[in-house]
């Protein structure tokens, strides 16, 4: 099965909380959001957002200019049909494919890049990164920590330290913050989550 039919096949079959990353108020993803946002105008881009609650919060706090990328078309209609609202860009693709004529402010993903398990497919997420995240931008990358889950929705995953990321990444971004915590699912049990927050240099 191809990346995108597995997606679509999870989307379509389970519940909004039948799956392991669920959370009804995404804690981290908004406090490091409103840490690092200058302004509520500021251009956030969420990788990955499944059917996630966090765009519903993020307009609860009048941010106003918030893009939205899933691979999979049944995520992103069951989020488009819950909020309804126009502001909203809707984004259908493979990260590893991804165009746009725009650059963000905030770069957040939370259990997508963790899922890229080829280097190929990393230095690809990482050029994309350098391309479309501006100048003193931040990068948001929420991952499966050193002591996390081997596996997630039945797909291989590559578990981070934080000088892990930080080494991946440190040509063209420093690193600010980072975090671990125990995220409990809807299924009783925890992962360990890396939170790391990157700044882009303003020479690239």
């Amino acid at each position: 099965m191809d990346n995108k039919k597995h997606w679509e096949n999870i989307y379509q079959k389970k519940e909004i909380d039948g799956v392991s990353w669920y959370q009804k108020v995404p804690v981290e993803s908004l406090q490091l959001i409103k840490k690092y946002s200058i302004s509520n105008s500021d251009k956030i881009i969420d990788i990955g957002c499944g059917k996630s609650f966090l765009a519903d919060n993020l307009l609860e706090l009048n941010y106003t200019d918030i893009s939205l990328v899933d691979i999979s078309s049944n995520a992103l209609k069951e989020v488009k049909d819950r909020l309804q609202n126009k502001s909203l860009n809707f984004i259908e693709t493979d990260i590893l494919n991804f165009n746009s004529n725009d650059k963000y402010d905030i770069w957040h993903d939370r259990a997508v890049f963790h899922f890229i398990t080829n280097p190929e497919g990393i230095e690809k997420y990482i050029s994309l990164c350098n391309k479309y995240i501006n100048n003193h931008g931040i990068l948001i990358i929420g991952a499966f920590a050193e002591d996390g889950p081997l596996k997630c929705s039945g797909l291989e995953i590559k578990r981070y330290s934080v000088d892990q990321i930080s080494g991946l990444f440190k040509e063209t971004f420093e690193l600010v913050e980072s975090f671990k915590m125990l995220h409990k699912t809807p299924f009783d049990t925890e992962q360990s989550f890396l939170f790391c927050v990157l700044r882009k240099f303003t020479n690239h």
